[in-house]
């Protein structure tokens, strides 16, 4: 069960949907519901409806579930992106062949709105209908990314990769990623066994140090260069 729910502020709404006027965003807002969930909570699945949303704080996780089980992440999603947007075009949209979940990584709370108001105000505002068209695009290039992850990169690739796009600054200045090995073969699609033994070479390589449910990264060029082959 989501931690709140509450009307979303107008103003804050107005800077995460730039090119709308005051007008239209109390339009939105008057039909939208700004809702808190725990980390770890399911926002979008297989059992819960898909509505057009912004995260207005913390990040998400869009991930696939096999029918046996194997989960893997496509994509992290983060403050001011859009997400649901296919609930404007299928309102009656489930996946295919799999179950398709957003899942907050952390504390995070989203506004979601009603399909047919946001329609509304995205044909009477063309700014804003650019705007949704860029975050289609960068959506279908991460999922495009997140292919060609999973079809070309060895498990040691996308560990490396993997860490660099969830691990956070510490205080100490120390880039950590908060994750077990478990969590961490969900996110990338492979095994727990598998992980760890990638782990070990990236210890063995100086590239991070692994203690439990906590990989700091030591090296973070170096990782770079073993997920994407910079040089």
């Amino acid at each position: 069960m989501p931690l709140r729910i509450t009307n979303p502020d107008a103003k804050h709404l107005q800077r995460l949907l730039p090119g709308l006027s005051a007008e239209a965003i109390a339009e939105l807002a008057s039909s939208a519901r700004q809702v808190t969930y725990r980390a770890g909570e399911t926002i979008m699945g297989e059992h819960e409806r898909w509505s057009p949303a912004v995260v207005a704080e913390g990040t998400l996780r869009l991930t696939i579930r096999a029918h046996d089980g194997r989960e893997a992440t496509l994509r992290l999603i983060s403050r001011g992106a859009t997400l649901g947007l296919v609930a404007m075009f299928q309102p009656d949209y489930t996946p295919n062949g799999h179950e398709r979940s957003v899942v907050a990584v952390e504390r995070s709370t989203l506004v979601f709105f009603d399909s047919q108001t946001f329609m509304r105000v995205c044909r009477q505002h063309s700014l804003f209908a650019l705007y949704l068209l860029r975050q289609t695009v960068e959506w279908g290039g991460a999922l495009v990314d997140a292919a060609g992850q999973f079809a070309f990169m060895s498990v040691r690739q996308r560990v490396a990769g993997y860490l660099l796009s969830v691990a956070m600054p510490e205080p100490a200045g120390a880039l950590v990623a908060r994750i077990t090995q478990q969590q961490l073969a969900n996110a990338i699609g492979s095994v727990r066994e598998v992980v760890a033994r990638a782990l070990h070479d990236l210890r063995c390589d100086g590239l991070v140090s692994v203690s439990r449910a906590r990989i700091a990264i030591l090296d973070r060029d170096g990782l770079m260069q073993t997920a994407f082959d910079v040089t």
